[in-house]
């Protein structure tokens, strides 16, 4: 959509960035920040939803509860506690994660509240045991500077994380607990951006800003929600987009579909629909002897066939809408419910599906300009009602929503939430911010500031990856503590660590007190740097430290000339570099090269 010109659309684009923190600990209890590789402990659950003080329900919340799932909570006592599983009540605030979320309100140059209050946040889609997400503002204003204009900054608040579901099997879906509760800063832009292309030189912006301080690297530790609206479409919420370089290809593919749906009504309108009133029915029997698989299988399994009409939608299910067509689009409310649709603007011969619907046109009186859908499964009516409330919704627009990142696109997955999903917590009480609290608040350096000192240091190429990795902090504090090469210390971090993943090793196994004992190992001379490798990978493989780490102690300067003799008795005769491959291989990694090729000249002579 090279040729649109977004600002004659009044195109508005929000940003809200979610980014994990590297605290010590989570949000709410002294539970570590730790990804479990188990999982032993489970606990199922179902959410209710409740009225909002004021008596009223959230929209969001009533759509989830009314799809009536069952949540089973995996857990390991090691990375969750009491609190997590809504058993025991949090506890205060934590104090580190609240200081780095106001040192990034003062890098955006927010004005951080004389108070603050944790906040419930209603939430009943499973992703937390209690049905709500405690979250609070620190900070309000503020802005940030792209080449295309000033970007405002409407809210700064600390939140704890959710927990990611790990299967999911009818109306069931397990969720892991080790994330829940780590704490997350969440940036709220003001809808001031423009342009496809402003909205992710504005997020690549703050993403910057961010790797400027105490935060997690690495894949999920950063989500970007994306708000976008037209002048005469909707506001839309896009939740789950990580991938920055294809924000500009998701806005502007919202803004095509909403353009599609646009086009849509007006056809609706010209072809005389002013009301769709559309009730699926069972139509099981007509599909006794269909010979379509997958619908025969489901039948054999136990399954309902159910069909309804849209009227005057003939033709409309195979226009273009965004990066998919209008059929699949509503095919996205029926997946709400964890079923699909099958309908009549299709290749039905390659389905084998022509006779039925031949039967279906007759049985439902459709007329040339209906078109008819169906879905099977357990309960494919409420699927089909889903499907029939946003057709209705056709003739007059484009409806609010929220959405989830799929592909270059996105797919419906609940309405958008009100204010009622707010409510005090009453469990922590509020903090106070002194003038000298927010004094003692320092800026960090930028990244810019950092690559420019570790170039004295390190290689620039080195400096320029160690930065923007996730290893930067934990290299500061290993450097200073240990006295071990700077370059030593940095190329595992990036060099070896790289060459592990592309050799398919879990180096998520590794944790930051593997490092801190492996490189004091190192500095006591215990085991020899070269060794380090191969300690990590035994890690990635599931070993203990301990054991991984024995196998590779330094020998004894002893025990090394016994080594040498050995070699130079069983094999007489042999060069010197011949001699130095047989002990290496023995030595495996566990002495000084340069002093076994001294001691081997010794020898020799």
């Amino acid at each position: 959509m090279a040729d649109v010109d977004y600002s004659k659309l009044g195109l508005r684009v929000g940003l809200e960035i979610h980014q994990q923190l590297a605290t010590r600990h989570k949000l709410f209890c002294k539970c570590p920040l730790k990804k479990s590789a188990e999982f032993p402990l489970h606990l199922r659950r179902k959410l209710r939803v409740v009225p909002s003080e004021l008596g009223e329900y959230d929209p969001a919340a009533l759509y989830e509860y009314l799809r009536n799932r069952t949540f089973i909570y995996s857990w390991n006592r090691e990375s969750s506690c009491l609190v997590e599983l809504d058993e025991d009540p949090p506890k205060l605030l934590n104090e580190e994660a609240l200081h780095l979320t106001m040192q990034i309100c003062k890098m955006l140059g927010c004005s951080v509240l004389d108070e603050l209050h944790v906040m419930r946040k209603t939430v009943i889609d499973g992703s937390s045991v209690s049905g709500f997400q405690r979250t609070v503002l620190v900070g309000i204003g503020g802005e940030i500077e792209t080449s295309l204009g000033r970007i405002g900054i409407s809210r700064v608040s600390l939140e704890e994380d959710s927990a990611p579901a790990i299967s999911r099997k009818d109306d069931t879906i397990e969720y892991r607990l080790d994330r829940l509760g780590v704490p997350l800063v969440e940036i709220a832009t003001e809808p001031d951006i423009r342009s496809p292309e402003q909205a992710r030189e504005a997020a690549a912006a703050i993403g910057t800003l961010l790797r400027s301080t105490k935060v997690m690297r690495g894949i999920g530790s950063i989500r970007q929600d994306i708000n976008i609206s037209i002048e005469t479409g909707a506001r839309i919420e896009v939740k789950g987009f990580q991938e920055l370089e294809k924000i500009s290809a998701l806005v502007a593919n919202e803004v095509a579909r909403q353009l599609s749906l646009l086009e849509i009504k007006d056809e609706l309108k010209r072809r005389g629909v002013r009301d769709v009133k559309a009730a699926p029915s069972d139509v099981t029997a007509v599909f006794a002897k269909t010979r379509n698989n997958f619908l025969r299988r489901m039948l054999n399994e136990g399954a309902r066939i159910f069909a309804m009409t849209l009227p005057g939608f003939a033709g409309l299910m195979t226009r273009q809408c965004g990066d998919r067509t209008f059929g699949k689009e509503l095919a996205g409310y029926a997946e709400a419910y964890g079923h699909g649709i099958i309908q009549g603007d299709e290749d039905l011969k390659k389905y084998e599906l022509l006779g039925e619907f031949v039967s279906l046109r007759k049985q439902l009186n459709a007329g040339e300009r209906d078109v008819i859908l169906i879905s099977a499964g357990r309960d494919p009516a409420k699927a089909l009602s889903a499907v029939s409330e946003r057709a209705a919704l056709c003739v007059t627009g484009v409806p609010e929503e929220t959405r989830i990142a799929d592909g270059d696109g996105s797919k419906y997955t609940r309405p958008l939430p009100g204010a009622e999903r707010m409510y005090p917590e009453s469990d922590i009480p509020a903090a106070a911010v002194s003038r000298e609290l927010l004094q003692a608040i320092t800026l960090p350096k930028t990244l810019a500031e950092k690559k420019q000192e570790l170039e004295k240091e390190l290689p620039k190429e080195l400096a320029h990856q160690l930065v923007d990795s996730r290893y930067y902090g934990l290299y500061m504090e290993l450097k200073e503590k240990y006295r071990i090469e700077p370059v030593t210390i940095a190329s595992v971090f990036v060099n070896t660590l790289t060459d592990l993943r592309r050799r398919g090793c879990d180096v998520e196994k590794i944790t930051d007190e593997h490092f801190e004992k492996i490189f004091a190992l190192v500095a006591e001379g215990r085991i020899a740097k070269k060794s380090v490798a191969a300690i990590l990978e035994e890690l990635c493989g599931g070993a203990a430290l301990e054991k991984a780490a024995e196998k590779y102690h330094v020998v004894t300067d002893k025990y090394l000339k016994e080594i040498i003799r050995s070699v130079i008795r069983e094999k007489p005769g042999l060069s010197q570099p011949a001699y130095m491959g047989l002990i290496m291989e023995r030595v495996r990694g566990r002495a000084d090269g340069g002093k076994i090729a001294k001691m081997l000249r010794e020898e020799l002579a």
